[in-house]
């Protein structure tokens, strides 16, 4: 395992919620949450139940939206001690609109999103509640979020938690409309997957950011940054995963009725971290992240009723 050995593992997931207005086919909008740190966490939380602490770190406004949300969070097993409340303000709010294929486009306002000042001295107090995981998972949308002081923050925290054993976990999650430019994302990219243990990139987002060929490109590019355990997904082609120097492929079973492909990539990666924190490898690991995966995408929204994933709960393997 890449991680210490804690009876019961702990993870921190850094990142951020944001209000979600979902546009319907009559034109009416529904309201709830998302954000993909956010996402992978709640999965986590319910794949993981007892055998693990999953901790959310971010920072809320103090209004009743955020009242809800963290609400919700805690009724799914998440712990909320590092979520912080800054006064006066409002969490940040995006738009989906799904078209016929199932996949979505997306609408934001988050410029003033209190959560961008995780990184900021006012806030270290979420970070010190988390500081004793054994596991840290952040994304390229918690990069992006922050400025270039808060990134440096960030990759000194991380820094100091693989020192001491811990477990660091990334997803690219690249999107170019919340950076100033390609440059910017492609450095705290790099510098964020050299600080990384755990890969879980997005075929198409690596190679819209790094020009890779293919998912085999990036896991060749990934290795030689010094990460062993790399799991590239390519939405419905194979997962492609690098673990102890041996490379497979691993098909993706069809899913009939795919409606909406929100958190596709989010639960995956929750599917296959609750079985890596239980010691289950790699490449056996990966069904479960399709299995959940799967089973998103055939409902609409980021977070699907507990009911259609009980099989997966109940199972822990």
């Amino acid at each position: 395992m890449p991680a210490s050995q804690d009876q019961v593992p702990a993870i921190a997931l850094l990142g951020e919620c944001m209000i979600e207005l979902r546009e319907e086919q009559d034109g009416r909008f529904s309201r709830g949450y998302g954000g993909d740190v956010l996402n992978t966490a709640v999965y986590l939380s319910r794949l993981l139940g007892p055998a693990g602490t999953v901790r959310f770190v971010s920072v809320m406004g103090d209004d009743p939206f955020s009242d809800d949300m963290i609400a919700s969070w805690e009724s799914e097993g998440i712990v909320c001690d590092a979520v912080g409340r800054k006064r006066d303000s409002v969490p940040g709010l995006y738009l989906v609109q799904t078209d016929k294929t199932g996949e979505r486009h997306f609408r934001y306002w988050r410029s003033a999103a209190p959560a961008r000042e995780l990184l900021t001295p006012e806030w270290r107090r979420c970070l010190d509640a988390a500081e004793q995981s054994s596991w840290f998972y952040v994304s390229g949308i918690t990069l992006a979020i922050l400025d270039e002081t808060g990134r440096k923050e960030l990759a000194n925290y991380l820094s100091d938690a693989k020192l001491r054993g811990a477990a660091i976990v990334f997803d690219g999650n690249y999107r170019p409309v919340l950076w100033q430019n390609a440059d910017t994302a492609r450095t705290a990219h790099e510098q964020f997957w050299r600080l990384s243990t755990i890969a879980l990139p997005g075929a198409e987002d690596e190679h819209n950011l790094f020009d890779d060929a293919g998912a085999h490109a990036t896991v060749e590019r990934l290795t030689s940054y010094g990460i062993e355990e790399i799991v590239v997904k390519q939405g419905t082609g194979p997962v492609v995963v690098r673990d102890g120097g041996e490379t497979a492929e691993i098909a993706v079973p069809e899913i009939r009725g795919a409606l909406d492909t929100t958190a596709a990539g989010d639960s995956f990666n929750a599917g296959y971290l609750a079985d890596r924190m239980r010691g289950i490898a790699p490449q056996d690991a990966v069904t479960k992240g399709m299995a959940l995966a799967g089973r998103v995408v055939q409902h609409r929204g980021a977070i699907i009723d507990t009911g259609h994933m009980q099989d997966l709960m109940e199972t822990g393997a």
